[in-house]
């Protein structure tokens, strides 16, 4: 009888391993997945600027009022080259940087003109020709603000009737 339990012992033991070898014996299927972002260029003019002030004047002036404090700042993408051009949006229609300010009173029919440049010295216009150069600003993004100082020059007579005169300049930068 001995005998008999140690042979099912045994057998019962053999049993055991084999099931238990079977489950250690399992194979691993493997594979992979690919995880990636696409970034694209982006330029945004960021913050607020300051206005192009050419300050307050006697109506019998006859030389040309200047500003240079006018500005604002660009961000982009680092290494995106962009392009910034301005344009009046109540003068010329054209886009060599070229603008009118108007009264703020409707009775007054008088503009008068100005000009936008990119230097103190005023002798690069600043207009807004993508396809013309100098006629535009070109930069390289850095993820950054880069700052932008825009200069103006009144064109015509400061002989026109007492009133504040202002224009909206509009700033496009093409990346």
């Amino acid at each position: 009888m001995k005998t008999k339990n140690f042979l099912l012992s045994t057998a019962a033991m053999a049993a055991g391993l084999i099931v238990s070898s079977g489950v250690m014996a399992q194979s691993t299927a493997t594979g992979n997945l690919n995880a990636k972002i696409v970034i694209t260029s982006n330029c945004a003019i960021v913050g607020t600027g300051t206005d192009l002030d050419f300050a307050s004047h006697v109506s019998t002036e006859t030389s040309a009022a200047s500003a240079s404090n006018g500005g604002f700042s660009v961000s982009c993408t680092p290494g995106t080259t962009y392009k910034i051009g301005l344009q009046s949006s109540a003068g010329s229609s054209t886009t060599d940087g070229k603008g009118l300010l108007k009264s703020a009173d409707s009775a007054v029919t008088q503009t008068i003109g100005y000009q936008l440049y990119q230097d103190a010295s005023f002798a690069t216009v600043w207009g807004n020709s993508p396809t013309t150069s100098p006629n535009i600003q070109a930069g390289t993004g850095t993820g950054a603000a880069q700052l932008y100082t825009v200069y103006g020059k009144t064109t015509s007579t400061l002989n026109v009737p007492a009133s504040t005169y202002s224009d909206i300049v509009n700033i496009s930068v093409y990346y």
